[in-house]
């Protein structure tokens, strides 16, 4: 089955602790692609200024078989550090949530 690797950059804000989450303030789908190294190289090489200057501090890219109502297989999180986006764990407060990019 084909797969697609959907790339969306986001913004988390302060936490609302009332549902043990943090807020996504903004998020946007800013490609899809067939191979997750294509998407990987656009995030690490931050290609078409995905971070946008700072409105975007992380970035999400999510595994998904291609089709209707897709399924997250697997996602691969970053943030900005250092002057680049790098690989991070799945912050803390989101566990619950998927599908960033076709929700």
């Amino acid at each position: 089955m084909k797969k697609i690797y959907l790339l969306t950059t986001v913004h988390i804000g302060d936490p609302i602790w009332q549902w043990g989450q943090l807020c996504i303030e903004r998020k946007r789908s800013v490609g899809w692609f067939s191979s997750y190294s294509d998407a990987e190289e656009i995030v690490r090489k931050n290609i078409g200024d995905i971070y946008e200057a700072g409105h975007y501090d992380h970035c999400v890219i999510e595994e998904l078989y291609y089709g209707l109502y897709p399924t997250v297989i697997k996602e691969r999180w970053f943030e900005w550090l250092n002057g680049r986006y790098q690989q991070i764990k799945k912050p803390l407060g989101l566990e619950k949530v998927t599908n960033f990019g076709i929700g």
